[in-house]
């Protein structure tokens, strides 16, 4: 469950998920963690938790 939605959830390590992308023949630029914004957790306290380890990884990378 998530924001009230059934959905699949697929975890894997940052290793698992940096050297995947590096293995593919990309240089990362960059990487973000979003996090919920205040408004978020005010309409979804449970995500308050969430907070704690990210929901999202956003890597930016170049094609070598």
């Amino acid at each position: 469950m998530f924001l009230g939605h059934d959905v699949i959830k697929y975890h894997r390590t940052m290793e698992t998920l940096l050297n995947g992308v590096i293995a593919a023949g990309f240089t990362i630029n960059r990487i973000a963690e979003p996090k919920p914004s205040d408004v978020v957790l005010e309409e979804f306290p449970e995500m308050k938790d969430e907070s704690r380890r990210p929901v999202f990884i956003l890597i930016s990378a170049t094609k070598n």
